[in-house]
């Protein structure tokens, strides 16, 4: 490159860090904007009272290549979590996954699994466009059962994404069935040492960055215009929009009509983090707790923080994280942080066995997420895959992040990438 072409990139969650972090690699001059204080997005951590609290992403699965290739490239310690017990709540009570359907069920679970041995990689699911026909809890309620849907493919949905598996596209299923199948061990639960704020940390440091700076306006074409929230301008060769969907279309002045149609049709859940100190004492060595909506409409699943060690145990105490169902999100989201804890408490307790008593349960500390997930609903996979194939890097402006049939921090860190790919070839 004889001229170094300049780049904004605005939002500095991982999608916009790893996009950003691989253009300057590449020679470019990249400025990174960023509305908060801080990076990282929905994998950053907050720390109180000396316990780091992970607002959005809590955990990391050891099939994230990439990830694990920049924390060895940053000197960031990859940690395997101190246990790995899953459960799931059925009739009040914590049980095996295994228990919480008949054996007719299972088996035919089983062959769903088979079924999807060959197909695409979860975590790019362009890979599994094709496969975007129906949404996941029709298609298994019709094929494996009732008892699958709710138990399984409903409470995955709810616990990881916070919305219902009527929203999710079966072939976004397909390809976690394919990854559980194919690679099992892969799936055991890993952090950064010193919480998820690590990774987006080790980027920032090696990037421009404008934290507090939000963007009010973007205009595409042969030069593209950033406005900043003093009513600055300033003009790139191109800017790429790491945002969510929901603020690139507000900041985004003149899309086409494919951009248009890409952030008017990504939709989000809503949810709510929420950690509370308890006594370790109380909690047995159970990682993660699915809760299916079916059992509580309320609670979408729970963590012992626990098993991250050292960091998430003082002097007895230790953090119980857990999510809301979107439904139950929405109706909180404008209240006091005191009104939330005490309105999941009791929900809390349903939930969980191991408290009998709110008094047992004390506020620590929690994070609103109106746009927590995007939803991979049936028909977004294969419009977003159109889209970057067809779409992309119109008016100079490039779109960027997990909506982007990236799906999850790996889903996202990859899609940086892939995004930072398509700009070096079209400049």
């Amino acid at each position: 490159m004889t001229d170094k072409k300049r780049v904004a990139v605005v939002g500095a969650g991982i999608a916009g860090l790893a996009c950003a972090y691989t253009l300057k690699q590449n020679g470019y001059d990249v400025t990174v904007y960023e509305k908060n204080s801080y990076v990282g997005g929905r994998m950053s951590s907050r720390t109180k009272d000396g316990f780091i609290f992970d607002l959005g992403a809590d955990h990391l699965c050891d099939l994230y290549d990439r990830i694990k290739y920049y924390c060895n490239a940053f000197g960031i310690e990859w940690e395997k979590m101190r246990f790995l017990k899953y459960a799931i709540l059925q009739k009040g009570e914590l049980i095996p996954f295994a228990d919480a359907v008949g054996m007719l069920s299972k088996l035919r679970f089983t062959w769903q699994f088979f079924l999807a041995k060959n197909i695409g990689n979860f975590l790019d699911l362009d890979e599994l466009a094709g496969q975007d026909t129906d949404n996941a809890y029709d298609y298994m309620r019709r094929w494996a059962g009732k008892d699958v849907a709710d138990y399984y493919v409903d409470a995955f949905t709810s616990t990881y994404q916070f919305h219902r598996a009527e929203e999710i596209s079966v072939a976004a299923l397909k390809g976690i069935m394919k990854s559980i199948e194919t690679e099992p061990g892969r799936w055991h639960l890993h952090r950064t040492k010193g919480g998820m704020q690590a990774l987006p940390n080790a980027f920032a440091e090696r990037l421009d960055m404008r934290l507090d700076s939000p963007v009010k306006e973007i205009i595409g074409g042969e030069n593209v215009t950033l406005v900043d929230s003093t009513g600055t301008a300033q003009t790139f060769d191109a800017v790429v929009l790491a945002s969510q969907a929901t603020v690139s279309h507000k900041i985004y002045k003149n899309p086409t009509e494919k951009q248009s149609e890409i952030l008017t049709n990504t939709n989000y859940s809503s949810s709510i983090s929420i950690a509370f100190r308890v006594d370790r004492k109380l909690l047995p060595d159970i990682a993660v707790v699915w809760v299916p909506f079916v059992e509580n409409q309320a609670i979408s699943g729970y963590v012992n923080e626990a098993m991250k060690g050292d960091e998430v145990i003082h002097d007895g105490k230790t953090l119980i994280c857990a999510w809301l169902h979107e439904d139950f999100a929405k109706t909180l989201l404008n209240k006091t942080d005191e009104e939330i804890f005490a309105a999941v408490k009791p929900e809390l307790l349903k939930a969980c066995p191991w408290f009998t008593s709110v008094d047992q349960l004390h506020n620590h500390d929690l994070e609103r997420w109106t746009d927590a997930m995007p939803k991979f609903s049936h028909g977004h996979l294969q419009r977003v895959s159109d889209f970057m194939h067809e779409g992309q890097g119109a008016n100079n402006v490039f779109f960027c992040g997990d909506y982007l049939n990236g799906p999850w921090t790996e889903g996202a860190l990859r899609n940086g990438e892939r995004v930072a790919e398509q700009l070096i070839k079209a400049l």
